[in-house]
């Protein structure tokens, strides 16, 4: 009997010692994972809002974290604070924000004395005012120039816009080698600016409305402002040729019409600019049509990627990306459609049902919506609706190798980019996820916006700075929104990087905010970790 109680507390105490090391183990991995949410990388030097006028009152949200305080987020009411309970949702604001719509379904209800002809034009005319109601503006894709001096922004009310990188900015850029600790005077430099300055500095210099929808846009590789001939840029749209604009003025210089068998225009779905020829690459349902650009009226080559019956790829070719290093440079390029398929051709090869490589992923893909290729064998590629970035090696054809937690719970197109071995992401939620590939390490994580998802992300060609964009579609007839949910549940309602979590690795930080003032913008970041290895 002794030798059994002793043999029992042994394992008591074998016991409580297991649970106590798991227990240090866990509060140590979360004091360091405070600590890590405390550092700060990125700092917004300046952001220009995209204003949904579409939806009732706008307004910049300030003090985030100031509790029992009502800020008004496209028409939508919601706590700083906390998420309102059930019992809270019939408050007056709310009351007065779906009045139109209540009133409009009573009087559908008690008017009966119309005929079915007047119902139907009262209908049309009620679902137009509806439709026009229900219209966001947001970003949807950015992106610099070879050079970095511009950049476009595509908004979901089908305009294109021109913006110049900030003259400012880049003249301290270039004269200060210790960018980090100079911030604070690039910020008296923008406070002591006019209203003008800071209204010229936030305008762009080309604004244009195209009649559709917009699906992809692309500068030219070589753009130099010093050769006029190689200041444009290409844009595809729906039911529309593909389009190549000056960037001086927006003035259409060529057209090519990307026809399907039966001689009519097909929608282009991406677009891609060889990297040697002047040969533009679009991506359609199923092919891939590539132009010359000094034979715009004719199609140099009809890449018919797969057939019905065939083994080729098929589906709508979402994005497309050519090999940058290594073994068949300038010439092997990856395309990923919708289908979550993921397929390597060349330029000389049959593209008719012919391919060397293939990548499917089914299982864990709603879709691929951009590639980028990462030193000589891998492809990095991210898909809608995912929870995952996949790393893929040419050299084994199977599966993905490494996966990187990248949350993307919408059906938008989310961009990411790579700076050396670090792949720089946005998530629903907000934040700017930096890992390291090699090592599969998640080296920093920011938040930046906390209403919006961050949905593209692209460095700047020489500078550590990075253009952002946030924003999605809203409905706001419908608050319970399933990633609005999450996202409150996620931020448990406090902005937990603006907290002390005790001692800050620096004295002080720039006077640059670390976090978005609104809810759909453009933001041109600087980026201390960037910094830290150019200069290492």
């Amino acid at each position: 009997m002794d030798s059994d109680n002793k043999k029992n507390d042994v394992m008591t105490e074998n016991k409580v010692v297991f649970a106590m090391s798991i227990y240090e183990d866990k509060k140590k991995e979360y004091k360091e994972k405070e600590n890590f949410l405390n550092n700060k990388h990125f700092y917004i030097l300046q952001e220009i809002p995209f204003i949904d006028s579409y939806n009732y009152k706008y307004e910049k949200i300030e003090n985030l974290n100031k509790s029992n305080e009502t800020y008004y987020i496209d028409g939508d009411t919601s706590s700083s604070y906390e998420m309102n309970d059930n019992e809270n949702k019939n408050s007056e604001n709310e009351d007065k924000y779906y009045k139109f719509y209540k009133n409009e379904d009573h009087e559908d209800e008690n008017d009966t004395d119309k005929s079915e002809g007047n119902k139907n034009i009262y209908q049309d005319k009620y679902t137009d005012e509806k439709k026009k109601k229900k219209k966001n503006e947001f970003l949807k894709q950015c992106e610099f120039n070879s050079d970095g001096s511009c950049y476009y922004t595509i908004s979901n009310s089908n305009y294109l816009r021109l913006f110049a990188t900030d003259l400012t900015l880049l003249h301290f850029l270039e004269k200060n080698e210790n960018i980090y600790e100079n911030l604070d005077l690039l910020y008296e430099k923008y406070n002591n600016m006019s209203d003008l300055e800071k209204t010229k500095r936030n305008s762009s210099w080309i604004t244009m409305k195209l009649s559709e929808h917009i699906y992809d846009c692309k500068f030219y590789p070589y753009f130099e402002w010093a050769n006029c001939n190689t200041c444009f840029f290409s844009v595809c749209s729906k039911n529309k040729p593909v389009y190549l604009y000056s960037a001086f003025d927006g003035s259409i210089l060529l057209s090519f019409k990307t026809l399907n068998e039966c001689c009519e225009i097909c929608n282009c779905y991406s677009l891609c600019f060889h990297p040697e020829k002047n040969w533009l690459l679009c991506g359609t349902n199923k092919s891939i049509k590539v132009f010359d650009l000094c034979k715009p009226n004719e199609t140099l080559e009809n890449r018919i990627l797969g057939t019905r019956k065939g083994k080729g790829q098929k589906g709508i070719i979402s994005t497309i990306e050519y090999k940058k290093e290594g073994y068949g440079k300038n010439s092997i390029y990856a395309v990923g459609d919708y289908n979550d398929c993921l397929y390597i051709y060349a330029d000389n090869c049959d593209h008719k049902n012919d391919y060397i490589l293939k990548f499917e992923n089914r299982k864990n893909s709603n879709g691929i919506t951009h590639i980028k290729w990462f030193k000589e064998f891998f492809i990095l590629s991210g898909s809608r609706n995912s929870s995952y970035i996949y790393l893929y090696d040419m050299r084994n054809n199977k599966n993905y190798v490494q996966k990187f937690e990248r949350h993307a719970l919408t059906n938008q197109k989310y961009i990411f980019d790579i700076y050396k071995d670090y792949l720089i992401c946005g998530d629903t939620f907000g934040y700017i996820n930096v890992y390291d590939i090699i090592n599969n390490k998640l080296v920093h994580k920011q938040l930046i916006n906390k209403y919006s998802p961050i949905i593209s992300i692209n460095k700047h060609p020489f500078y550590p700075l990075l253009i952002t964009g946030s924003g999605t579609r809203r409905y706001y007839e419908n608050n319970n929104n399933e990633v609005d949910i999450i996202t409150n549940l996620f931020y448990n309602s406090k902005n937990c990087h603006e907290d002390s979590y005790g001692n800050s690795p620096r004295e002080k930080d720039p006077s640059f905010p670390s976090v978005s003032q609104y809810i759909n913008s453009i933001c041109t970041i600087f980026s201390d970790l960037i910094t830290e290895e150019l200069t290492s």
